[in-house]
């Protein structure tokens, strides 16, 4: 049965995805290594297809199998949430059904993940390049969830070592990391329920459900169904169950977490506190028992609520089992034309309050708009939905005041919150503790946004000269480095004479700078120089630590240590320009002519610029190496050849920047190989270990 059921699987891959995976990179190989690679790609955009529910076609865009591909066959991203989720894909394929997944296979995946979460980019093949915009924006979200995806053509659960490999690395990034697999068994229930156009057949055991007819006018019921008969159904269908609602689960957003963890510690609660779900299906049928089956069903409302009963019931399910979930089952049997979709779209369109609405019904906050209103003439704006400021120099919104009294304040608990999730401030103890009714006033609170205004700005300006592990730092740490900056303001800095206030935001500079030297330095000395940033963002304990850590070494007006040159821009490019590159690989005949030459663009703002540019036209980013010592790459795009450096300002003037200094070098890679530096220094490496 399992070499039939591969044969089945084979053939619906080739049906669905014969004519948008490519293999074109494998032209020189023969012919069983190109189908093996085709089936191993399908199988992972399928893979892909089973979580995201994006299009086929778009599954298949997600495909970055090839060389260079650091163990990494897809990676998916979805931007529609605050919180971003990420889908990190590894397939194995075997066309007798006995594919593995095994430690090894694990450690790339990880190592692989790793790379991207550190931004190393340039370490991947150029099918990355498109998907580096929105994944960047996902990464640099400290909300982000990532999702492992191994998928194997196997009827065999991963190994022990393996899974205990991807076990420890989801622990080290806590709620943020999560794995999840897929064998041919599931393969196998994907097809049979259909690939393009999925028919969901729902069943509850008269044990798990408790509801009761609505005959007139359409056949429906209502009642409760079981916490375990909800995460069963999530388990066994994914996005599939969720065809009709206008969109798939948001992943563990805040009102998730609150779901998650009512469902973990008060299940009994659940029914009370939550709505419920509601099915469409084409056809519902009760046994003489009281069992349901829904075929063609698809949960139109409530869409978040299955997730998180589902993902409680992973953490918890003899707790889970415990909650009654509202349920409402309708059937479309002899139903009005329309019904369906009117069904949809009233029950997702009804208007939620956000914890801000009730926040800024507090005394305080109709005081401190008044006094911005009447002693600065300035608008401070209170609630969604209300018109903005027109100008940053009219005032401010009750967000933007939160944020950065939240890093003004001594506490770094306040801005880490404020980084997670800023919904978390309107606690009412922690709303407390930054709108304190007897000491807040316009005044304070303007100054005190015209700072992290100004942070803001320097890091801006600043964050050119920084890379590797201090650039991720500011990119993804802008509040820690404000709350250390605050810290260090002279004493008084909010109600200090209005004719020296210039003297603050004007040290503001030199705090930044020294903010990032030092808390780079901490975050490498506490957990290693290979350790995750982002991992700070998600630990208030490693947070707190790495401020306090920061603040004790400058304490005084002490010196910031001096930042790794490795973080250095300048160094870095300086390092480029005295490797003497293409003289060394020349002399040493390192590279044959018509080698494929790729470039990548150095992460931060460089690449911001010029990937959307580069994934317009391919070639853009591919030279072949010639035998020209000054001269040595052939652009794809006109068939000149030019220094990398040349060739690499060429570029960002045809992308609509300015031509600035640049080493060409370090932004070229032979696929494997790594950059034109890396190769030098390892063949200057190599002479050096000869002579010895």
């Amino acid at each position: 049965m399992t070499a039939l059921h591969a044969q089945q699987l084979e053939h619906a891959l080739d049906e669905q995805f014969t004519d948008i995976v490519a293999v074109d990179d494998l032209s020189k190989f023969e012919q069983r290594i190109q189908r093996s690679s085709f089936l191993s790609r399908s199988l992972a955009a399928l893979a892909t297809r089973e979580f995201t529910g994006y299009p086929l076609q778009r599954c298949a865009e997600f495909v970055i199998d090839s060389f260079g591909d650091q163990g990494i066959d897809a990676v998916a991203v979805d931007l529609a949430s605050e919180e971003p989720q990420v889908w990190v894909v590894q397939a194995k394929w075997s066309s007798d059904g006995t594919a593995t997944f095994s430690k090894g296979a694990a450690l790339d995946l990880k190592n692989g993940l790793e790379l991207l979460i550190a931004r190393e980019y340039q370490y991947f093949n150029a099918k990355l390049t498109p998907l580096i915009p929105d994944l960047e924006r996902a990464l640099s979200n400290p909300r982000v969830q990532i999702t492992l995806l191994p998928a194997w053509a196997g009827t065999q659960p991963m190994g022990a070592e393996a899974k205990e490999v991807l076990d420890r690395f989801c622990a080290e990034y806590e709620d943020s990391l999560r794995l999840r697999t897929l064998r041919l068994p599931d393969f196998i229930r994907i097809l049979r329920s259909g690939i393009a156009e999925p028919q969901i057949k729902l069943k509850a055991s008269a044990s798990a459900v408790d509801v009761s007819p609505i005959k007139d006018p359409i056949l429906a019921y209502h009642g409760t169904i079981g916490g375990a008969e909800v995460a069963r159904w999530y388990e066994d269908n994914h996005h599939r169950l969720f065809q009709r609602n206008i969109r798939n689960p948001l992943g563990v957003t805040a009102v998730n977490r609150t779901l998650v963890e009512t469902l973990r510690r008060r299940p009994e609660y659940f029914w009370y506190f939550n709505n419920g779900i509601t099915v469409l299906c084409d056809k519902v049928i009760m046994g003489p028992r009281g069992d349901l089956e829904m075929e063609g069903a698809s949960i139109v409302n409530g869409a978040q609520t299955v997730a998180s009963v589902h993902e409680a019931y992973q953490q918890t399910p003899d707790v889970v089992t415990r909650a009654r979930i509202s349920v409402r089952i309708i059937s479309l049997t002899d139903c009005p034309e329309g019904f369906d979709h009117d069904v949809t779209r009233t029950t997702n369109t009804q208007n939620r309050v956000e914890p801000q609405d009730f926040i800024a019904l507090e005394k305080v906050q109709q005081q401190l708009r008044d006094d911005f209103l009447l002693r600065l003439r300035k608008t401070y704006v209170l609630r969604r939905g209300e018109e903005p400021p027109q100008s940053k120099d009219d005032g401010c919104t009750l967000r933007e005041a939160a944020t950065a009294l939240a890093c003004a304040h001594v506490s770094p608990e306040l801005s880490f919150q404020a980084n997670v999730d800023i919904d978390l401030l309107w606690d009412p103890k922690q709303h407390h503790r930054l709108f304190p009714l007897r000491y807040t006033d316009a005044v304070k609170t303007w100054r005190t946004i015209l700072v992290l205004r100004e942070i803001e700005q320097q890091i801006d300006v600043q964050r050119p000269q920084w890379e590797g592990r201090a650039g991720t730092l500011a990119d993804l740490g802008r509040l820690l480095i404000a709350h250390v900056a605050f810290q260090r303001l002279p004493r008084g800095w909010q109600e200090i004479p209005e004719s020296d206030w210039p003297t603050v935001p004007a040290c503001v500079a030199e705090l930044v700078e020294a903010a990032v030297a030092t808390l780079i330095h901490w975050i490498d000395t506490g957990y290693g120089p290979k350790s995750q940033v982002s991992s700070i963002f998600r630990n208030a304990e490693r947070y707190s630590d790495v401020a306090g850590s920061a603040l004790a070494t400058l304490q005084g007006g002490n010196r910031p240590p001096p930042l790794s040159s490795e973080y250095r821009a300048s160094e870095r490019e300086r390092h480029a320009r005295q490797a003497n590159a293409v003289t060394v690989i020349f002399e040493n005949n390192a590279l044959e002519e018509g080698t494929l030459v790729e470039f990548r663009p150095v992460p931060g703002r460089e690449q911001q610029q010029l990937t959307p540019w580069l994934t317009a036209d391919a070639r853009r980013a591919r030279a072949t190496w010639t035998r020209q010592r000054r001269n040595c790459l052939v652009w794809a795009v006109d068939g000149v050849a030019y220094s990398p450096t040349g060739l690499a300002q060429k570029m960002l003037v045809e992308a609509g920047h300015q031509s600035r200094p640049l080493q060409g070098t370090r932004r070229w890679f032979v696929p494997q190989r790594g950059s034109l530096v890396d190769i030098a220094d390892r063949l200057r490496q190599e002479a050096e270990e000869e002579d010895e």
